[in-house]
């Protein structure tokens, strides 16, 4: 049998364009690592993006002081008078009269309902309610909370990995009606198709605390998902990968709902936010939880794709020795407290940075 039998010249000119195809593909292939997986080509890109130097900080020496509930406003209902009355009887209306007021005393003075509920089940460290003969004090910090309007954000994502660079997109959604709140971010890259590197959700409402989640979600790639519970009923943080659990008091947050509780502590608690402030949060990850301690190194100004930026810089920095993400978030006053910029950095110098590109707002 001849070649030319073999190979009709039709078949011959489909093996060579295939050949051709995949010469092709491959060149794009080399081309497009070459601008988003070398790290030695993308130090120009690297070095616009961060416009700050990551410095160490000192640890907090303050005692940890973990949020209390916002007193509940009682209506300032006017009662008709009764007749004359004994001495006795006009004691018990001044003591009604203090007992409806606002002052900072009378706030300090009773336990909040979610604190004194996770008091019974399990004592919670630094935030059981003061007892009957105690005197009044506050039991950690009250903030008052006003979580930003709904909005759909998206970043440009520079991460170093393994001795890589590369270049994608983030996107997140936060979603509120006052009451409830919903935030589902995304981090991916493109090749040839869309590749998804981590998926999360969180849900709760908007209570006494601020942002209080009930349900966190989260979905790295090849892992599978994980799930952290607030249970209310049984006032129990849980965890879908672990058997480890804590008792809710009330002011627990998750790895998504904490920047959106800052951003809610900023907007309706600025002065918070002054250089040397910490703001202490119990935050649940996906297997079990941990005080983090929030330091606010300063103001600063950033630069973004859509221009200079004035911002907050607030840090959470692990203790020494310990293998967890060094965590940056500058929420930025001027854009109702949005985060422009977040970065995750680990020990080892990997790192993942997410920069404002796109913000829309309903």
């Amino acid at each position: 049998m001849t070649e030319a039998t073999a190979f009709p010249p039709t078949r011959r000119w489909r093996i060579a364009a295939l050949i051709l195809l995949t010469i092709v593909l491959h060149v794009l292939a080399i081309h497009w690592g070459k601008a988003y997986f070398n790290a030695t080509d993308t130090d120009a890109h690297a070095t616009s993006s961060v416009s700050v130097t990551l410095r160490p900080l000192e640890l907090p020496r303050q005692p940890v002081s973990l949020p209390v509930a916002a007193a509940r406003k009682l209506p300032k209902t006017v009662k008709p008078r009764p007749p004359a009355s004994p001495a006795p009887e006009v004691s018990n209306a001044v003591a009604a009269v203090d007992a409806i007021s606002d002052t900072p005393s009378t706030v300090n003075a009773v336990a909040p309902e979610p604190v004194h509920a996770a008091a019974s089940a399990e004592p919670a460290p630094a935030s059981a309610p003061p007892t009957d003969d105690s005197p009044p004090a506050v039991q950690g910090t009250q903030y008052h909370i006003d979580p930003p309007p709904s909005a759909e954000l998206e970043y440009d994502v520079l991460a170093f990995s393994d001795n890589l660079t590369w270049h994608g997109t983030s996107t997140l959604d936060w979603k509120t009606d006052g009451s409830r709140y919903t935030v589902d971010g995304e981090v991916y890259t493109r090749l040839f198709a869309k590749i998804a590197f981590l998926n999360f959700t969180s849900s709760g409402e908007i209570g006494t605390f601020g942002v209080e989640p009930e349900l966190y979600t989260e979905k790295k790639r090849n892992r599978p998902v994980t799930n952290t519970h607030f249970n209310r009923e049984r006032n129990l943080v849980s965890f879908s990968a672990s058997t480890t659990n804590y008792p809710r008091a009330g002011g627990e947050q998750d790895r998504a709902s904490l920047i959106w509780q800052l951003a809610a502590i900023g907007r309706g608690d600025s002065a918070k936010f002054a250089p040397g402030a910490v703001i202490d949060m119990f935050v649940a990850g996906v297997r079990d939880g941990e005080v983090w301690r929030m330091q606010v190194v300063g103001q600063e100004e950033i630069r973004l794709i859509t221009g200079a930026a004035q911002v907050w810089h607030v840090v959470r920095q692990p203790r020494p020795g310990s293998y967890e993400q060094r965590l940056d978030i500058w929420l930025e006053p001027g854009r109702q407290w949005y985060p422009a910029r977040l970065r995750f950095t680990e020990t080892n110098g990997d790192y993942l940075e997410l920069s404002l590109s796109k913000l829309k707002t309903p």
